[in-house]
């Protein structure tokens, strides 16, 4: 019996594969478009607010602080194998990691859950995390800009300080410092989202935050922490949000020393975004049960 060209192309389409099975799909394809898009949008708010920059850059100096106080007490002496020098070389580079790895997200986010204003976004055609990526991303450009001739001038003024500077250690920094933004950012979102069950999510964060500055190497490096607390704090996320790309620069590592830490670090960072889903696919579904 012959079949009419209809049934063909019945047949034919009934056989076919469906085409995303061999294409992307189209808005995996579109999403660095997208982010072009935000990133523009994102470069233009913080040009406007860029005195508002300089002040919270202000507020983050407690590095600095640090290193008067062991720049002090090393003065007669090197203090758990840190000379003078050394303090100088930590807490200068910790001071850079600390502003390029800044996050607060979670300020925006509760505030717009609260309130419902996260509404709004969940009508963009996009994750409303990737927004909150795009404003992060284009404040540490402003703070690049900032921060390249401080960096210069810090050079200027301590010339005897001195990094462990080689293709494989500047490769392995830029990871760890990537890495440690994401994990600060992706930290302070999962405490973001716990606004949709919970009115206390910025004092937990609080806490979060105070955790990760005794042991994320700011009052202290970790070498001069107790041998039982350093030996905790070496495998604690805060370590990698912090701690862990200085001391890949100063030297101080042994090779298994830094293949261990770059396995715990990714481990870390594996751990926050398998959170982040798990938190947010609940959490929205409570936002929208109560018609925000």
């Amino acid at each position: 019996m012959m079949m009419s060209d209809q049934q063909r192309r019945t047949e034919d389409e009934s056989i076919r594969p469906p085409s995303s099975v061999f294409r992307p799909s189209s808005s995996v394809l579109r999403l660095p478009h997208k982010y072009a898009a935000l990133l523009r949008r994102a470069m233009g708010l913080m040009l406007e607010y860029r005195a508002s920059i300089v002040i919270w850059m202000l507020t983050g100096v407690l590095p600095l602080v640090m290193l008067a106080v062991w720049y002090a007490l090393s003065e007669s002496g090197p203090i758990g194998g840190y000379s003078q020098n050394d303090f100088v070389s930590y807490y200068l580079l910790l001071t850079l990691v600390r502003q390029l790895t800044n996050a607060w997200v979670i300020w925006e986010l509760d505030y717009e859950i609260r309130h419902g204003d996260l509404s709004v976004k969940l009508l963009h055609p996009i994750n409303p995390i990737h927004e909150y990526i795009a404003a992060h991303l284009a404040d540490k450009v402003l703070r690049l800009w900032i921060l390249a001739p401080l960096a210069i001038l810090a050079w200027w003024l301590f010339p005897t300080i001195h990094y462990d500077i080689t293709p494989l250690t500047l490769s392995l920094w830029l990871v760890a410092m990537v890495v440690a933004w994401l994990l600060r950012f992706l930290s302070q979102y999962c405490f973001g989202i716990l606004a949709f069950w919970i009115s206390q999510a910025l004092t937990l964060n609080e806490m979060w935050y105070a955790g990760m500055l005794m042991l994320g190497g700011v009052v202290a490096p970790l070498d001069l922490f107790p041998a039982p607390v350093a030996a905790v704090a070496n495998y604690l996320p805060f370590r990698f949000m912090l701690s862990f790309p200085v001391e890949i620069l100063l030297g101080r590592l042994s090779t298994f020393d830094l293949l261990i830490g770059t396995l715990t670090m990714f481990g870390w960072l594996a751990f926050a975004l398998v959170l982040y889903r798990w938190l947010w696919s609940r959490g929205i579904r409570q936002f929208s049960a109560f018609g925000a």
